[in-house]
């Protein structure tokens, strides 16, 4: 079980920016492209990282 720090307090005061964000978004596609990943998994793990954005940028 993960006992580690919640999403928001790991990444509270790194002040990422929405750039910075789409930059890890576009290196996990391409390193599922790369590996032969299909459509929608791709798509479910866009997915799941927008889904947590609001506790990574800007904050």
């Amino acid at each position: 079980m993960y006992e580690g720090k919640d999403m928001l307090s790991a990444h509270r005061g790194m002040n990422i920016s929405n750039d910075e964000f789409v930059a890890v978004l576009d290196d996990a596609m391409q390193a599922l492209e790369k590996n032969g990943i299909g459509q929608r998994e791709k798509e479910e793990v866009l997915s799941i990282f927008f889904s947590m954005k609001g506790d990574i940028v800007h904050v």
